[in-house]
């Protein structure tokens, strides 16, 4: 386990959450490609939840240098991400990174089913396989792959959609299952109180990606991060706007003009980005997001965002975030005296 003794019980199903991923707190970092840095993956595995590195579209040599590098910032577990329906032909070479680089059990969380190989090595090499899906029937068939953690995700979250249901109806459809491993909720968590309330319901703890964008050691434009901040309940928008380099998932990102304007506005170039080392253009539609290094209409891009974006109300470093939601859950526990048994 991560991080000092705080004191903490967790209820039962939480509790199951934090002792399959290895940390204190049933909390993973969403893995969001130029977003989610070796510095925020290793702030958040140090304040005691599962920060994880998205691999994206990283060849092999920029998929070690980035499990090397958070393996550098933290002595805690982490996990890495990857997007095999977007990585294609790299992902091979990126499972050959992390195992090559890997120097402790890592979580490797899939968005989406991986190929039934990539599982089989992912468990032979001892690392913990996590798959995120956005069906109940995804999940079986990603706990028939080897999974031994679910990520379900609604359509509350934001970035690219797996499914069609708010993350609570998706839950109760899944938990109804009884898959044997921890299901993790993504859509809409930044409170305490939001991660009982879905231990109610078969959580075993929650992945957030929002709350996450919006700290110190995100790899998101300034703008972005302060777009965030501002934005209320009723900003953000589900779309197919952002297609390019992503086709066929609809997302959940910012409002924006591409988002409002009435029919889909011209693929211009917008703004450039540094992809791979590479300075890139972005067309308007491209799914990239606007990180670090992006110059030009940043606020044209896609800025993801989740439905509970309304409780992001400053940029804070990820150890703020992570604590925040340990005293939040505590009070919730508290509060809720009858909840799992009476569980404080």
């Amino acid at each position: 386990m991560s991080g000092a003794d705080t004191g903490l019980r967790l209820p039962p199903p939480l509790a199951a959450g934090a002792a399959a991923l290895g940390t204190e707190l049933p909390v993973i970092q969403a893995g969001m490609g130029g977003v989610a840095t070796p510095a925020l993956a290793a702030a958040v595995s140090s304040a005691g939840a599962l920060g994880t590195v998205a691999l994206y579209k990283s060849d092999r040599a920029l998929a070690s240098g980035l499990v090397a590098a958070t393996a550098r910032a933290t002595p805690a577990v982490f996990g890495v991400n990857v997007i095999p329906e977007v990585a294609g032909t790299l992902l091979a070479d990126q499972l050959r990174a992390v195992l090559d680089a890997a120097d402790r059990e890592l979580v490797v969380n899939s968005y989406g089913l991986p190929p039934v190989p990539f599982a089989r090595e992912v468990r032979e090499a001892g690392h913990l396989l996590m798959v995120q899906v956005g069906t109940a029937e995804d999940a079986d068939a990603a706990v028939a792959m080897g999974a031994r953690a679910v990520v379900l995700q609604g359509t509350d979250a934001g970035g690219h959609h797996l499914g069609t249901l708010p993350v609570r109806q998706l839950l109760a459809r899944t938990a109804e299952r009884r898959l044997g491993v921890p299901l993790f909720a993504a859509g809409g968590v930044h409170r305490g109180a939001d991660l009982l309330g879905l231990a109610a319901l078969g959580a075993s703890g929650a992945l957030c990606g929002t709350a996450f964008v919006a700290t110190e050691e995100s790899g998101a434009h300034p703008a972005y991060r302060q777009a965030l901040t501002v934005a209320g309940p009723g900003d953000t928008v589900t779309t197919d706007r952002f297609s390019i380099g992503w086709p066929g998932r609809v997302h959940r990102v910012l409002r924006s003009p591409v988002t409002e304007a009435a029919e889909p506005l011209p693929a211009q170039l917008i703004a450039w980005t540094t992809v791979m080392g590479a300075r890139r253009p972005v067309p308007r539609g491209s799914a990239a997001a606007p990180t670090l290094e992006a110059e030009g209409r940043v606020d044209e891009m896609a800025r993801y965002a989740g439905a509970g974006v309304g409780h992001v109300d400053a940029v804070l470093p990820a150890a703020t975030v992570v604590a925040r939601l340990r005293d939040e859950l505590r009070g919730a526990i508290r509060t809720d005296a009858e909840a799992f048994g009476g569980a404080r």
